[in-house]
């Protein structure tokens, strides 16, 4: 069995799931849910955790938090024994309640963050119990676009800061970019879920240096799968440049071709999962405006049947 990765240093931010053994239900009634909600908020107090976002599922949970004492495997294991205890106290069960230990993603700032709160809060959608995320209270999406938050723990303000300069500008258009992302398919997510660390290629490349795995780092795959990213982005800036008859480089000239950049954006993200503060950091320019090319790109391919015949030689090529 592959040996897990932790990685813990103060002020180490990142996102956290744990699924129930066998894929089996962790939260049976709303008690449950209530319950483990409160002891994350003991485990916040306890362990001085800043908790940015959260969202219950069935069989599952998802938390985006800081460590600001660089002590996450205390905590999470705090965490998780004492809800499995009460848990199986309540329900009269024996064996254990959670699949192994929990899996957590470093992550790098806020333009990642942001991102992943996106993913977290909108779990219930794709999964196809709610339309609209404020549909689903076990959850901390209604702490994001309330004035006042359900729970005075939740650390929201890092997040929102980044969406407007007034209180209610930031919580109307943190909801609007995230609905606007509900519709996204799962491979747009997934390397949320893939990945030991999210962002800039320097960042990634300082938790490599780091705080490699001790022994040997080849059987530890979070470690293994950081060597592969960087080629594969290659790999797909090389594919559209090959499409549009281009030098690679020719796609971050901002005075060449817009069309050919933008479907650039397409390309990673759509096609090849990559993230979008990765390609941001690539391009140098913000998340936002790669989000706002996709979408670009997208009215593009469907209003041009050029651009339409260039993006199909783009998916037969992943």
């Amino acid at each position: 069995m592959a040996r897990p990765w932790r990685i813990q240093f103060s002020g180490a931010v990142y996102h956290i799931s744990s699924r129930g053994n066998h894929r089996r239900d962790i939260f049976m009634s709303d008690i449950d849910r209530r319950d483990f909600l409160k002891l994350l908020a003991r485990a916040a107090e306890r362990f001085h955790l800043e908790i940015f976002a959260f969202c219950l599922m069935s069989n599952h949970f998802h938390l985006l938090l800081r460590t600001p004492e660089g002590n996450l495997s205390r905590a999470m294991q705090w965490l998780n024994t004492s809800y499995s205890v009460r848990f199986q106290l309540r329900q009269h069960l024996v064996g254990h309640l959670l699949q192994g230990r929990y899996k957590s993603t470093v992550v790098e700032d806020e333009e990642y963050w942001q991102y992943l709160s996106f993913y977290i809060h909108l779990n219930p959608v794709r999964a196809g119990m709610v339309e609209n995320p404020a549909q689903y209270q076990w959850s901390s999406w209604l702490d994001y676009i309330k004035a006042r938050p359900r729970f005075d723990w939740i650390s929201r303000e890092e997040i929102l800061a980044q969406f407007g300069r007034t209180g209610v500008e930031r919580r109307k258009r943190y909801r609007k970019a995230g609905l606007e992302l509900a519709g996204k398919p799962g491979k747009y997510w997934s390397d949320f879920l893939d990945r030991a660390v999210i962002g800039s290629a320097e960042f990634v490349e300082q938790v490599k240096q780091k705080f490699a795995p001790v022994g040997k780092k080849n059987e530890v795959t979070e470690y293994r799968n950081l060597f592969r990213p960087v080629w594969e982005m290659e790999d797909l800036l090389e594919q559209v440049a090959e499409v549009f008859g281009i030098k690679e480089a020719r796609l971050k000239d901002r005075g060449y071709d817009f069309s050919a950049r933008l479907l650039a954006y397409w390309h990673l993200v759509e096609n090849g999962g990559v993230p979008v503060g990765m390609v941001a950091d690539y391009f140098k320019v913000s998340s936002a405006a790669i989000t706002q090319g996709i979408r670009k790109a997208d009215r593009m391919i469907f209003d041009d049947p050029k651009l339409e015949k260039l993006a199909q030689k783009l998916k037969v090529k992943i």
